[in-house]
């Protein structure tokens, strides 16, 4: 809630009239250019305070009046353009006005800065338009100049549209408390101190761009160098008389003559492309009407008395309301602008609230009034009219309303009447503290309107409250009060039991109060209770009245008020100044260069607390004649990590603990509360909105009060911007006005919080604050609040009914509390446990109903003495089967709170017990509406209990109705009606009940009014009861049609007991049948040896009456049948035996296919014994696999060679746990052996791996002959002896032509370690390699890795020595064959000579050397020697030709040059190759192979067992 209330500006002169006025845009300045008729025109400059700016000489023309005003957006720059073409131009500082050399000659009808001020155009009434540039040393130079002959009307510049980022980071403080007035006060308090107003443009370009409409239509685009371009001709649209820019987009927004809005898109040369167009009616011109932005809508106004909003973005108009709600009804409704201040009855107030009244009160129209200017503050949301009869209306648009629709939003807050006449101009602007003010300026006079907070302060037994500018209200406990009139506007405001301290903020008076005295309290009580003794009315002439005396007015500069004992501490600009309550000057304090000057104070009790523009802090104890610094001033950058500066700080009583609010270094506020212990320099916090979502809500600390005696505890108003959860629309009709709602609305709480002895802060409790009202102080055991202009209290939950306790009482329970919100519950029995008042121990239980304490609920019922209490309590604590709330709600029925017992019973929705609380208080047509909506399980039980009631009050019919809903009537209705039978008879005759009708047929019949009977049994479909009567009658065939058609079982067995008691057994045993009475029907059968009808009946009958038949078959006989019951029956045992007595496996099979592994062991060996016996082992075995009795079945597969299925093996094989490992791994071995000798095995193989046999199972997989499997088996056994014979296997294979099985032949070999193998398997490579290939390089290669492999052998030394030998032969060899390759024949002929001298041994072979030798020969020319070396290869070896060791052409010239016969050599060597060469390799290989070790095998791994067994599969 705001106050406002007025200034009139006073000019030099008295008699000087206003003409135009002009507010800077960001510095509490503003400029008021005026007339008169001695003195001429002038211009004065004034602050904030409504006084004009001392040390300034102002222009005064004699003949010539100032026609144009203009701020630097920026700077404390005035430009003002006259009459006379002149232009003068004041700076901050200085005391002249400077003049400006311009080439006007005419008067400035126009003067306009750009938006950073960095272009200044001019524009006279002859069309002469000039740019002007303002340097740095204040110096305007003429950048151009254009004469457009016509009369301009307006000036637009070009505005720079920022992105959404950035304006989202410029309003990151507004945002956050977007719709708190009093939240975004605070923030602006401490912001214009600091660098804020430079952040204005910080980072954007100005644009010195613009717009010149003139009188006939045209409209010019001068850009940035100045050149002029004509953008809209002249008739094409009308003038334009006002134009604004977008806000969020690069387009203007124009008001034509003709009424007309146009928005224009602008493009980056100026030219102006039209996006849309609205015609407004009203009447009179364009000039008679207004545009002006409301955030991110259009106010419009055309000549009426009307504002209208146009929302662009949504395309949405509405109108804006001229109703004033009752609410507003504090004083007049219209109120009055007068010389000096505003009176009681010309206060207007400004609600941020959601109420509205239901009757609205219209507000007076008064005929020909039209508004005529628009002015919209973003700071506070309010947009301001001015009428031309002097009326002020301003409507405020609350953030924190939900609303249905848009205009819902804005609530007219006032209508102020203005006396000067009408209104011509109204102007927002900002004081020195950043506060909006507004200027209005009338014909004669101009008014400056201040907003501001309403004030109040309280303290325990007394609080004051302004009531008007003037005005404040001082309130008594008691009851007594006064009124207090000021001399002037009360800005500041301060109070204690001795005294009131008012302040305008340049003067302050002192009242002296009466101390108000108990003896005096108690007279005042007497009075009162004698006035309502005597009903006489209220009169406020007879009560006494607090007595208050002013004291002392003397000036003195304030900003903000605190006052103890008899000292006021007084905060001016940059200091604190402590007088006396007569106005001496007592103390100052001061901050030092470094500190800055002091912006803010606070004072609780007699502590003071301050802070400074640098951002330190200082508190002083202030019971003394000199104030105490309780620690050297601390800077916040040093005590908080991000700090930018103070903007709350409050000392607690006890004089060690700060709390305080702060903002970042961005400048803006921080969400958490601080509590610095300044003793032990410890930092406390707390952070609003720790479990909420960032995206839904930001919170901020508005207010914050110390309780006045408990140092620890304090109550903190936070306001929270909540995000409003979109509820689809039901309708369409709806769905409009959903989507102009507000995404946000304001929330406020307060939060009271304690410093515990762990340092932490701790929340006591919440309490929502509705909306309208704010934290006023903290004074326990209540929260004082300010709603309008009333204050009220409101308890602490656990000081309900608790508020008139005394000091040591309330300290008890305070601590109580504050040691259960720690958790304490010791301490917190401890703090009370002295207590002995029953009041205090019953308003503590109630207490502990809202605080859902039952621990603590017990023992204040333990002292209240209330045993049944407690012990109902305490089995309620115990029932686990018990809510939380409804174990509270059975302490609210002891404390007879049965309200609250039923809302807890709602909330924790046990209906069932609400539904007994509501019978056992009386509630009955309650309980019903619950039975019937919520718990309907007992819904029957509460009509029975209504119909009592009503049955107790007399009501026959009514509790008959009731009777009838519990769906049990008989009982009921007849006890009702018992004792007036012709009452029975009407109702009976009337009802369909059966079970009643049953009744009134039983009734009858004991009456012996057999036909009435039975003709009420018919009604009541009562077969039993007709079917006895009709045999009672004898009238069996209507009987014997009824109970066949019917059904009924109770009719069927009467009607077969009366069949067999007269002999007709076939027609009983039919009957009895029906009936399911299969025992009496198997009775008869036996008697009469009726064996077919007992088959018949037994086999639909019960267990244990087909064991009674199959007894029966047995005894005559009939095996077949009595194997078959015996077997329905479940009497298998002697089913079996019997049916092994009677030779019949048919029934034998069946039996066996129900046998389950849980049946008896001995039934199944016996069944399987049978089928063996019968030579069935097929059959026996599968039963045996079947009830898991696998050792017998293996064995009889093993023995009589049952083939095994794979369906079978899988029934055989045991599950892991079933058996004991040993058995398991017996079994699985003895199903492999057995699937071997069948020929499956892969199955085998399955079944070895499962058994862990790996060995055995890669035998079996050998077998198989599947390489594939056999490689994937051997690498996933990881067992040495399993690669061994997996190499084995594939040595045998043809590994020469595929490059795989070579690969892993090698690979086995090492990872089973079997490198003596390995080294056999290398030779045989490299004796292929020279046998078939005489390749001796890769026999090399080969035989240089067996000699690796021996190496890793410690007894294959002797090997190793052979195979070195053998190497360096094939070494010999490859040389050899290098140089024959070179043509070194002589080398060859020698080396090969050397080696045919010693002996062969495998692999090298001699015939290979004779080849070279004869070749090498036959290249020197020595063809002799070649012939006797050709004749000696023949006889070493005699395929040699057909071989290829020699080719043809070296035998044919040999056989030239020897002159021998060519054919008969060649054909020597082509005979069949022998297999005599390859026995002396396999002997060499047999040799290395028996030098070799072994190794241990690797352990088994049972996970790749089952991968090996799965992949075999």
């Amino acid at each position: 809630m705001t106050l406002y209330f007025d200034t009139k500006i006073e000019f030099l002169d008295s008699d000087a009239v206003s003409t135009i006025s002009s507010w800077h845009p960001s510095e509490p300045l503003f400029a008021v250019a005026s007339f008169s008729p001695e003195r001429g025109g002038s211009v004065t400059i004034f602050a904030d305070t409504g006084e004009p700016q001392r040390d300034v000489t102002y222009p005064v023309h004699a003949t010539s009046q100032a026609t144009a005003l203009c701020w630097h957006p920026e700077k404390a720059l005035l430009a003002s353009g006259w009459e006379h073409g002149d232009i003068h131009v004041w700076f901050a500082g200085h005391r002249e006005f400077a003049s400006v050399s311009a080439p006007h000659k005419a008067a400035i009808v126009l003067l306009q800065f750009s938006e950073q001020g960095g272009r200044m155009v001019t524009a006279d009434a002859m069309g002469l338009v000039t740019g002007w540039r303002c340097d740095g040393q204040y110096q305007f130079l003429t950048m151009f100049s254009h004469d457009l002959r016509e009369v301009l009307l307006l000036i637009c510049f070009r505005r720079t549209v920022e992105s959404e980022v950035r304006e989202e980071m410029a309003n990151l403080a507004k945002a956050a408390v977007a719709g708190d007035e009093n939240a975004l006060d605070t923030l602006t308090n401490w912001r214009p101190r600091t660098a804020a107003r430079g952040m204005t443009h910080s980072g954007v370009r100005d644009n010195h761009c613009f717009y010149a409409c003139t009188q006939g239509g045209v409209v010019y685009y001068i850009n940035q160098g100045g050149a002029c371009l004509e953008v809209m001709k002249c008739g094409s649209l009308p003038p334009i008389v006002q134009m604004l820019w977008h806000p969020k987009k690069d387009a203007v927004i124009c008001l034509m003559e003709d009424l007309t809005v146009t928005l224009f898109l602008v493009e980056s040369t100026g030219i102006l492309t039209e996006l849309d167009r609205v015609k407004m009616s009203g009447r009179g011109g364009g000039r008679q009407g207004g545009i002006a932005w409301s955030g991110n809508s259009l106010a419009i106004i055309t000549g009426d008395l009307f504002v209208r909003i146009w929302d662009i973005e949504r395309s949405d108009n509405y109108l804006l309301k001229m109703d004033l709600p009752s609410g507003n009804q504090i004083g007049s409704s219209m109120t009055s602008l007068s010389n000096g201040t505003l009176s009681s009855s010309n206060q207007f107030f400004s609600q941020d609230s959601t109420e509205s009244s239901s009757v609205p009160r219209k507000t007076p129209k008064f005929g020909g009034e039209i508004f005529t200017c628009l002015a919209y503050s973003n700071t506070n949301q309010t947009l301001c009219a001015g009428t031309s009869q002097g009326n002020l209306y301003a409507w405020k648009r609350s953030g924190s309303r939900l609303v249905s629709a848009p205009e819902e939003a804005w609530q007219l807050t006032n209508i102020s009447s203005v006396r000067g006449g009408a209104i011509r101009s109204c102007e927002w602007g900002f004081n020195e503290l950043g506060k909006p003010c507004m200027l209005v300026n009338c014909p004669s006079n101009v008014f400056m309107l201040k907003e501001q907070p309403l004030l109040a302060v309280h303290i325990r037994e007394l609080w004051a409250v302004q009531r008007a500018a003037k005005t404040v209200q001082l309130t008594h406990c008691s009851g007594r009060e006064t009124m207090v009139q000021s001399e002037f506007p009360v800005t500041a405001l301060a109070l204690n039991e001795l005294s009131l301290v008012l302040s305008n903020g340049r003067s302050i008076s002192s009242y002296s109060l009466q101390r108000v005295e108990k003896k005096s309290l108690d007279e005042f009580d007497e009075i009162l209770e004698a006035v309502e003794g005597a009903e006489a009315p209220p009169s406020t002439g007879g009560s006494p009245s607090l007595s208050v005396k002013l004291l002392q007015t003397f000036p003195a500069e304030c900003l903000s008020l605190g006052l103890h004992n008899q000292n006021i501490f007084c905060l001016g600009a940059s200091d604190i100044m402590i007088y006396s309550v007569g106005g001496v000057v007592l103390h100052r304090l001061q901050a030092s260069d470094i500190e800055g000057k002091i912006i803010g104070m606070d004072l609780s009790g007699c502590h003071l607390s301050l802070f400074t523009m640098n951002g330190y802090v200082k508190a002083y104890d202030v019971s003394r004649h000199d104030p105490k610094l309780l620690f050297p001033s601390k800077s916040g950058h040093d005590i908080f990590d991000d700090f930018g500066e103070f903007i709350l700080v409050k000392c607690n009583s006890q004089g060690n603990h700060l709390a305080m609010v702060i903002a970042s270094s961005s400048f803006t506020p921080i969400s958490r509360l601080y509590c610095w212990d300044f003793e032990r320099n410890n930092l406390l916090e707390y952070v609003l909105g720790e479990g909420e979502s960032k995206k839904e809500s930001s919170s901020l600390p508005v207010r914050i009060f110390w309780d006045a005696d408990e140092p620890r505890l304090l109550a903190m108003e936070v306001k929270s911007m909540m995000q409003k959860k979109n509820v689809p629309p039901k309708n369409s009709h709806h769905s409009h006005a959903q989507a102009q709602q507000p995404s946000h609305f304001v929330q406020s709480q307060i939060l009271l919080l304690f410093y515990s002895e762990k340092d932490t802060l701790n929340v006591l409790e919440t309490q929502p604050l509705k909306p309208g009202s704010q934290l006023l102080n903290l004074c326990v055991p209540n929260v004082l609040l300010l709603k309008i202009n009333a204050v009220e209290e409101q308890p602490l939950q656990d000081f309900v009914d608790l508020q008139q306790c005394d000091a040591v009482t309330r300290k008890q329970v305070l601590n109580f509390s504050l040691y259960v919100a720690e958790g304490n519950m010791d301490l917190a029995y401890r703090s009370i446990r002295s207590i002995q008042s029953k009041v205090i121990w019953t308003n503590l239980a109630k207490m502990c109903v809202h605080t859902n304490r039952l621990d603590v609920a017990k023992v204040c019922m333990g002292h209240l003495e209330q045993a049944r209490s407690v012990r109902a309590l305490r089995q309620a604590i115990e029932d686990d089967d018990l809510e939380p709330e409804a174990k509270v709600a059975i302490l609210a029925i002891e404390l007879g709170m049965i309200e609250e017992a039923k809302d807890l019973y709602r909330s924790c929705k046990r209906y069932d017990l609400l539904n007994q609380l509501l019978q056992a208080t009386g509630h009955l047509d309650e309980a019903l509406e619950v039975a019937e909506t919520e718990d309907r399980i007992h819904l029957k039980h509460t009509y029975y209990q209504k119909a009592q009631e009503l049955r107790e009050r007399g009501d026959i019919k009514g509790a008959l109705e009731y009777f009838e809903k519990t769906q049990n009537p008989a009982q009921n209705i007849t006890q009702l009606l018992l004792e007036n039978p012709a009452a029975m008879k009407r109702y009976i005759q009337t009802t369909s009940d059966p079970k009643l009708l049953k009744w009134w047929g039983q009734y009858i019949e004991s009456s012996g009014d057999m036909d009435a009977a039975l003709s009420v049994y018919h009604k009541a479909e009562d077969w039993f009861s007709q079917v006895k009567i009709l045999c009672y009658l004898g009238k069996i065939s209507k009987a014997d049609a009824i109970a066949r058609q019917s059904g009924d079982r109770a009719a069927c067995y009467h009607l077969a007991r009366h069949y067999e008691n007269v002999g007709k057994f076939q027609e009983a045993i039919m009957f009895f049948t029906r009936a399911q009475t299969f025992s009496n029907a198997i009775r008869i059968c036996k008697e009469n040896d009726f064996q077919e009808e007992l088959w018949t009946v037994a086999s639909s009958s019960r267990q244990r009456d087909k064991a009674i038949a199959a007894a029966y078959f047995e005894e005559c006989g009939n095996f077949k049948h009595a194997v078959e019951l015996y077997h329905r029956a479940g009497m298998l045992h002697k089913a079996l035996e019997m049916a092994f007595e009677s030779q019949q496996p048919e029934i034998l099979e069946i039996i066996a296919s129900e046998l389950v592994p849980e049946s008896d062991a001995e039934l199944i060996n016996r069944c399987a014994d049978f089928f063996s016996s019968i030579e069935q082992f097929q059959k026996a075995v599968t039963l045996l696999a079947k009830t898991r009795h696998l050792e017998r079945a293996v064995t009889i597969c093993l023995e009589r060679g049952v083939p095994v299925t794979e369906e079978l093996s899988e029934m055989l094989t045991p599950e892991k746990g079933e058996f004991e490992e040993a058995t398991r791994v017996n079994i699985l071995i003895q199903l492999g052996e057995l699937l071997q000798q069948q020929g499956d095995y892969h199955s085998a193989t399955k079944k070895f791996t499962q058994a862990g046999d790996k060995i055995r199972a890669m035998k079996s997989l050998l077998k198989s002959g599947n390489t594939d499997k056999i490689i994937f088996f051997a690498n996933m056994s990881r067992q040495r002896e399993v690669y061994i014979m997996a190499a084995n296997y594939l040595q045998a294979l043809d590994w020469q032509s595929d490059a795989q099985i070579l690969k892993h032949i090698v690979s086995f070999y090492t990872k089973g370690q079997a490198f003596d193998s390995l080294a056999n398997f290398y030779a045989i490579c490299a004796q292929i390699e020279i046998e078939e290939f005489q390749d001796y390089g890769k026999a090399l290669t080969a035989m240089q890795e067996a000699s690796k492999c021996l190496e890793k052998l410690a007894h294959a030394q002797h090997a190793y020595n052979n195979l070195q030998r053998t190497v360096a032969d094939v070494k010999a060899i490859l040389e050899i064959q290098q140089a024959l390759r070179d043509g070194d024949h002589q080398l060859v002929i020698g080396s090969c000579r050397s080696m045919l001298v010693k002996p062969e041994l495998p692999p090298i072979r001699h015939a290979h050397i004779l080849a070279m030798l004869v070749r090498s020969l036959v290249y020197a020319k020595q063809y002799p020697e070649a012939g006797r070396a050709l004749k000696e290869l023949a006889v070493k070896d005699n395929s040699w030709s057909a071989s290829g060791l020699v080719d043809r052409g070296i035998v044919q010239k040999i056989a030239k040059e020897c002159d021998l016969d060519f054919d008969l050599i060649w054909n020597s060597g082509r005979q069949v190759v022998t297999a005599s060469s390859m026995s002396t390799g396999m002997s060499s290989s047999s040799r290395t192979s028996a030098m070799t070790t072994t190794r241990a095998s690797y352990d088994d791994d049972e996970a790749d067992d089952e991968e090996i067994t799965e992949e075999l599969h």
